[in-house]
């Protein structure tokens, strides 16, 4: 049973859309309905990862900094994000357990598989150098893919079945099961720099901002005697 401050509430989906090949920036943030993160912030914890993996490499390799793998990890660069920004998983769930204590596990992990998946809270999706997050708002799964012009509901009849269409079409699939943060519920949580353009069923109406995303009405349900 919902109560009549939910069923009266006004949700937001913060959707970011795609800029550059940002877009495992653009699915955590999606994710965590905030700009939470920055191509900065991102590469950081890159470069924290790749010095870790050489320092475990330099400490446990016959050789040290002079054997043949560590010097091949120092000529292939950063294996944490590419030169187009592509981050890797390492540093997505890096971002999300500094900043939320949140873990991204495989959804296939062990345990996980006995768990309904619509009482997840959230998924973070990846092929190849392509990332896009699925959220529960509201009691709705919405599809928040950046390359997408607005973002899409998933129902909860739908979800297993788009999961496995996902994973048997390549893709990975990670997930938060609970405590995600909450989405934009009031106009005190759009003024803090998260609002670009407001979608209202129909209707445009724009608001001053220089960030490449958009907040969406998404309709409460109806109250459920």
């Amino acid at each position: 049973m919902l109560s009549a401050l939910s069923a009266t509430m006004t949700y937001w989906v913060y959707h970011e859309r795609q800029e550059a090949m940002l877009c495992g920036q653009h699915a955590l943030n999606n994710l965590v309905q905030a700009n939470a993160f920055t191509p900065g912030s991102l590469a950081e914890i890159a470069g924290q990862l790749d010095q870790m993996e050489l320092n475990y490499m330099a400490s446990n390799n016959e050789g040290g900094v002079s054997s043949k793998d560590y010097l091949k990890r120092i000529a292939e660069g950063s294996g944490n994000v590419d030169e187009s920004g592509n981050f890797s998983i390492e540093v997505l769930r890096s971002a999300l357990l500094s900043r939320y204590n949140l873990e991204l596990p495989n959804i296939r992990q062990q345990g996980l598989s006995k768990l309904e998946i619509t009482t997840m809270d959230g998924f973070i999706c990846n092929r190849s150098s392509h990332w896009f997050a699925i959220r529960k708002i509201n009691d709705r799964y919405w599809n928040l893919n950046s390359t997408l012009e607005r973002p899409e509901v998933i129902s909860h009849f739908r979800l297993a079945a788009e999961m496995e269409a996902l994973q048997n079409s390549g893709y990975s699939v990670f997930c938060v099961v609970d405590s995600l943060p909450p989405p934009c519920t009031n106009e005190a949580m759009m003024d803090q720099g998260l609002v670009s353009i407001l979608f209202y069923i129909g209707s445009i109406k724009k608001i001053m901002c220089h960030l490449p995303f958009l907040l969406f009405n998404c309709a409460a349900p109806i109250l459920v005697a």
